[in-house]
């Protein structure tokens, strides 16, 4: 199979779609929280049903997640998800919503050259690992999908990773590699 790379434009239109999903979530809880009777998981269902209400190519045949034991533990197995590029990478981004750490909340997607100099610009004494990078645009080659991050939770670091979509919609990590750190 080949690799392919998803456009700045495609990248933007999933970010828009996400940052939507946000809001419209936001407001449905102003709207409808009460005082001691609103459940406390009830902005992060809002969430989820907004993002698969937005989303281009992912669905729902079920709850996207349970919670147990204070864990949230999605129900891959309930998401349609199309298997072309745009929708791999947009439910990626989904599911990291859904199940998102802290650790998540520090990490952001690097899609383009001015995204990564921002990113090196927030790095404390940046120490540039590999020099050369044809894209940092997602891409996809197969189920695979590869994404450029920066993460700040415990270290600072811009890597390539790798991840491999399996046929009950789980994203398993596959592999990373480092382009820059922070000391």
């Amino acid at each position: 199979m080949t690799s392919i790379s998803l456009s700045v434009q495609d990248v933007a239109r999933v970010r828009e779609r996400i940052a939507r999903a946000h809001e419209l979530a936001a407001i449905q809880f102003r709207e409808t929280f009460v005082l001691g009777q609103t459940a406390p998981t009830a902005h992060l269902q809002m969430l989820a049903d907004a993002l698969i209400g937005e989303s281009d190519g992912v669905r729902l045949r079920g709850p996207a997640y349970e919670i147990r034991e204070g864990l949230i533990e999605p129900m891959y197995e309930n998401f349609v998800v199309d298997r072309t590029p745009l929708a791999i990478f947009e439910y990626w981004l989904i599911i990291s919503e859904i199940t998102g750490s802290d650790s998540w909340r520090m990490t952001k997607l690097v899609a383009t050259p001015e995204e990564y100099d921002a990113a090196l610009r927030q790095m404390r004494s940046p120490q540039i690992v590999r020099a050369l990078v044809a894209s940092f645009l997602p891409s996809v080659d197969g189920s695979r999908l590869a994404v450029t991050v920066y993460a700040r939770a415990g270290e600072e670091r811009i890597e390539r990773r790798v991840l491999v979509l399996d046929e009950r919609n789980e994203f398993h990590f596959h592999g990373r590699e480092l382009i820059a750190e922070g000391r």
